[in-house]
């Protein structure tokens, strides 16, 4: 499925020697690819990485999934983080190293990539959480903390966060087009999430 939207993001299986690969995908970002997601070898989980061509490797723009859904959540936003800082001259020096690509494949005699299905990475996201996926901020007496609201119902939510330390027990979350915080209290911590009660 192809979108119009300029700003979209497609998945498209990743051609080797003429072959897809089983679950290893492009993502593709104005059709170049700007990263990939894919299942690692011996293991149940997956890896994603987000980059584009002539930008350094950024600590949050690569890491492991728990599988393919999560990949492309994680990917999505890495992305929210990269894309704002694009200035033309990098997305065109991206794309001409694309079109190079391409044509060093065509000059192979490799099926193009294109020739795959494409899907459109969003409509996989919307499907894979609960209806939310919202940057938020956990404020406490001693500063604030970015997180990502992940899922919310009446009662609670759980947050992604780069790490549990430091995050008091009780504190306000803030999401971004609320106007009004909401008083927590922690039920649950992982490495990278904590599950709140709304107070």
């Amino acid at each position: 499925m192809m979108t119009n939207d300029p700003e979209s993001l497609s998945l498209r299986p990743t051609v080797v020697d003429g072959q897809i690969v089983a679950d290893d995908y492009e993502v593709v970002w104005r059709d170049m690819p700007v990263g990939r997601i894919m299942k690692q070898l011996d293991n149940p989980h997956w890896w994603w990485g987000c980059n584009v061509y002539g930008q350094p490797p950024s600590p949050g723009d690569r890491g492991p999934a728990i599988n393919f859904k999560d990949g492309q959540v994680r990917f999505k936003l890495a992305w929210s983080r990269i894309r704002p800082a694009l200035t033309e001259e990098a997305i065109a020096m991206a794309m001409r190293h694309a079109e190079g690509l391409r044509q060093q494949q065509s000059a192979q005699a490799q099926p193009p990539a294109e020739a795959a299905s494409v899907q459109v990475l969003e409509n996989n996201r919307a499907a894979l959480r609960h209806r939310v996926l919202k940057s938020g901020s956990i404020s406490f007496d001693g500063g604030a903390i970015d997180c990502v609201v992940r899922n919310i119902s009446d009662t609670g939510a759980a947050l992604e966060i780069a790490s549990p330390v430091g995050i008091p027990d009780t504190f306000t979350l803030l999401i971004s087009g609320d106007h009004t915080g909401r008083r927590c209290r922690v039920a649950w911590r992982s490495d990278n999430r904590i599950g709140v009660s709304f107070q």
